[in-house]
């Protein structure tokens, strides 16, 4: 990370204003914007990969693209796509830095949909921080912008933002209707990697009310719809899940091999804290199986990874 800062320190500091500049040589501009659309696609697939560096590598490149045609559009975009991987790499603070780049560029520019989009994120970052009311005032403000909510991938976003609010506050009846909503507007795009995300909350939601048999329903087709666009840490999430799921109805077979099978996949994704949050199931799940040496094993590699951090 040190590298890239170092790198892009101007791209960091520097306040791109949305300003029109004339005489651009429409060919460059197309080459540059296609160009940058290239580079976005690829910090995408390493971002969903859990390869932040390469992804935020390839998001710095494509906002020098869109900055040396002055294309506003794709500068707030390639803003909103760092903040998002520093905020999944848990660099929060430098996350915050540039969702309020974009922020600030998207009020500039009067776009409704990168304004809603921008506030989304920030908001994010207040529901990591556990400000709920003041996520709440911010996913709603976000809610509002957008002229048809029932018609926007954005909108399912938010909407599913707010659930998780309303879940965290346990509130879970309105829980589940906004994630309805957000999953019903995700099933009309086709977009898997949302709808799996959707599903993922429904079943915290029924798990919370311990209806167990619901919560493994909905856990199963957020893992099948994982599997479908092949998203590793979405899968090692799901798996986790299933497995604490199993946990509860005391079927402690299946949730060892739910453990096991995510937590192969957190160390292929090189994501520590989560593979020794596993790592912890897994030793529990082993004594609830009588299986003192395995626990033993799982115990040490934990304080091994622990030590090593």
């Amino acid at each position: 990370m040190k590298k890239l800062i170092t790198t892009f320190m101007l791209l960091s500091i520097i306040f791109i204003s949305c300003s029109s500049i004339k005489g651009v040589d429409p060919e460059i501009s197309n080459e540059k914007r296609n160009r940058a659309a290239e580079y976005a696609q690829l910090g995408t697939k390493f971002f969903s990969d859990s390869d932040f560096e390469k992804a935020l590598d390839f998001f710095f490149l494509s906002l020098k693209q869109n900055i040396s045609i002055d294309n506003d559009e794709g500068i707030i975009e390639s803003y909103n796509s760092i903040g998002k991987t520093y905020f999944a790499a848990g660099e929060i603070k430098t996350a915050g830095i540039y969702f309020k780049k974009a922020n600030k560029s998207a009020d500039f520019l009067g776009d409704p949909v990168l304004k809603a989009k921008s506030l989304n994120n920030l908001g994010e970052l207040l529901l990591a921080e556990k400000k709920y009311e003041e996520a709440m005032g911010i996913f709603t403000e976000a809610l509002e912008i957008i002229e048809n909510p029932g018609k926007t991938e954005a909108a399912a976003i938010i909407l599913h933002n707010m659930g998780i609010v309303y879940k965290r506050n346990e509130d879970f009846e309105n829980a589940e209707i906004r994630i309805n909503e957000a999953l019903s507007i995700n099933k009309r795009f086709k977009n898997s990697k949302e709808m799996a995300s959707n599903n993922y909350i429904l079943s915290s939601i029924y798990s919370k009310r311990k209806d167990y048999p619901a919560a493994l329903l909905y856990i199963t087709e957020a893992l099948n719809l994982d599997k479908k666009i092949e998203n590793s840490r979405g899968i090692a999430k799901d798996m986790y899940a299933r497995g604490i799921i199993y946990q509860h109805m005391k079927s402690f077979e299946e949730a060892y091999i739910y453990f096991q099978k995510s937590v192969l996949i957190y160390e292929t994704l090189s994501l520590s804290d989560e593979v020794i949050k596993t790592l912890v199931k897994l030793e529990e799940t082993a004594l609830s199986l009588s299986l003192d040496d395995d626990a033993e094993n799982w115990k040490t590699t934990r304080e091994n990874l622990e030590n090593n951090k």
